[in-house]
């Protein structure tokens, strides 16, 4: 062919191609969280032996105030179908209002519930400070990290131990949260968030990579591998204390293992910046510890690239280009809509997709914000410093030290 005639294309044309190119690889995205489902389904059936010899666990549950349904959410851990275990909660203030909730689980569940009051705070990550000064003592050789504001079912801690039990090589055991509005329409903007991003993404990386960090709202981990890089007192500086302890426990030469079972995080109702400083310090969080990975992230989101293409399309009257672009959008989103209702089991309702777009938005708008250093984290400001620890823009206190209360000796 004579290269004079070769045909030459508008470059409104090219863009719209270069866009939808980009918005087909976040669609192809979505197609690898479906495939990381199923694995982790598949994963799941392998270790669900829920018959086995369970051996005791330590729950430790850090506690700061009262989130929404915290009796509930005490009450589900308590009501384990487990052998033995014990649940300590940790609190960094005798006055926390959460004490009295915790003294009253005490006089309902006996010997089964502990309190320790941390007054000690000289570690920058107040939590795992709080933790790893409640941990010293303890003899436990299974030990649950988890948070406050979730919601499990019975069966929990047998499947996420039974894993363990399985495989020598697992050293810790994380599992995926999924959010449960249980406010208005802020509420369910961060359920979908947890739900068709997070979830999502997570998928992905379990998909194609060997998992190498954890997720906060679960940590189940071996005290041989807590001693092989000096226990939660190792993590009391870093912000993201799961992410680093997954990659501590891999250092050791163990595996993380991501359990099938989700727990329910309960999303209270709230004003639109309070949600937006707390998925703010999630996104600087993440981006902090993953660079590149988060930076590539905004190919997993093809929203932004296929409203470019289809209003190019649209303004130039080229039908194909605005009809590709609304076929590969809506293709987008019955994929995480089916993520959604299965595995994650919390189907969109009319009103989650009324929300859907306007939470696209918000999540190309957190994107952006993440290139930053300053966060919020429980009433706190820090700077996050390259190499993960933080630095408080605020006086810091140390005082006193860690004080057993009621429910048992230390």
């Amino acid at each position: 062919m004579d290269p004079l005639n070769v045909p030459s294309f508008p470059l409104p044309l090219l863009i719209c191609g270069f866009l939808l190119a980009i918005g087909g690889v976040g669609v192809f995205f979505d197609v690898l969280s479906i495939l990381g489902a199923r694995k982790l389904l598949r994963s799941s059936r392998l270790h669900a032996d829920l018959k086995a010899h369970f051996p005791p666990v330590l729950m430790i549950k850090p506690v700061k105030g009262i989130d929404e349904g915290a009796l509930a959410n005490f009450r589900s851990f308590l009501d384990q179908d487990y052998p033995s275990f014990e649940v300590m909660f940790v609190v960094g203030d005798q006055e926390d209002p959460a004490v009295p909730l915790i003294e009253g689980l005490i006089g309902e569940y006996g010997v089964k519930v502990r309190l320790k009051v941390i007054s000690e705070h000289s570690g920058m990550n107040r939590k795992m400070n709080n933790v790893s000064r409640a941990f010293q003592g303890e003899g436990a050789d299974l030990i649950v990290l988890n948070d406050s504001d979730i919601r499990v079912g019975p069966s929990y801690l047998k499947t996420i131990v039974a894993p363990l039990l399985h495989d020598g090589t697992i050293g810790l055991v994380t599992c995926l949260q999924r959010g449960t509005p249980t406010g208005g329409w802020t509420s369910r903007l961060a359920a979908i968030m947890l739900n068709t991003e997070a979830i999502p993404q997570s998928l992905v990386a379990y998909f194609l990579f060997p998992i190498d960090f954890a997720f906060g709202p679960t940590m189940l981990v071996r005290r041989s591998v807590l001693d092989c890089f000096g226990g939660f007192g190792a993590l009391t500086e870093v912000l993201a204390d799961d992410y680093h302890l997954g990659q501590k426990v891999v250092e050791a030469g163990y595996r993380v293992h991501l359990s099938g079972y989700m727990v329910d995080a309960q999303i209270p109702g709230q004003t639109f910046g309070e949600m937006w400083k707390h998925e703010l310090r999630w996104v600087r969080t993440y981006r902090n510890c993953r660079p590149v990975g988060y930076a590539l992230s905004i190919l997993t989101r093809p929203f932004v690239f296929l409203l470019g293409s289809f209003s190019i399309g649209l303004w130039f009257g080229e039908p194909l280009v605005w009809a590709a672009s609304l076929f590969f959008y809506g293709v987008h989103v019955v994929l995480l809509a089916r993520i959604a209702a299965s595995p994650v089991r919390r189907p969109f309702t009319l009103f989650d997709w009324i929300l859907f777009p306007a939470r696209e938005v918000l999540s190309i708008l957190l994107y952006l914000g993440s290139f930053g250093s300053h966060i919020t984290w429980r009433g706190h400001h820090y700077r996050i410093r390259p190499d993960g620890t933080l630095m408080a823009l605020e006086g810091r206190q140390a005082t006193g030290s860690s004080q057993p209360a009621a429910g048992g000796s230390p």
